[in-house]
């Protein structure tokens, strides 16, 4: 996960670990890129507005140095064009701040817990009761 706001980097860092995942925390894109251990993450959650690198051109260096998971984009905006570019670039999910807990938990129960093969059918619809 990355966010310049130390504030929102540490309440998902708490939340996350809380609820039983091992997040790496970044304060800037460049951080996580620079960190031969994110490229281990089951998931990227990654602000869209900093100040090193936006978080549409950050998804296309960490694909670019092999990493393929699945991402979430928190972002302020409610522009449709903005999640639409998100969508375009590979995000997954695209999470308007403020956000509460719950969107973000549902966004990483989809895209990590749900993942696994079997858990959607073919033509993508849940599986298993996952939601996919």
């Amino acid at each position: 996960m990355t966010d310049d706001e130390a504030s929102i980097r540490r309440s998902l860092q708490f939340l996350l670990h809380a609820r039983g995942y091992e997040p790496l925390s970044y304060r800037s894109g460049s951080a996580l890129l620079a960190d031969p251990a994110s490229l281990s993450a089951d998931c990227m959650i990654a602000d869209y507005n900093m100040p090193d690198l936006d978080g549409l051109s950050l998804l296309g260096a960490f694909r670019a140095k092999g990493w393929d998971g699945p991402a979430i984009l928190i972002c302020a905006s409610r522009d449709q064009e903005l999640r639409l570019r998100a969508k375009a670039c590979g995000y997954a999910e695209v999470i308007q701040k403020p956000f509460i807990r719950t969107p973000v938990l549902e966004a990483l129960h989809r895209l990590c817990e749900c993942a696994e093969p079997g858990d959607c059918d073919e033509d993508g619809e849940g599986g298993a009761g996952c939601g996919c």
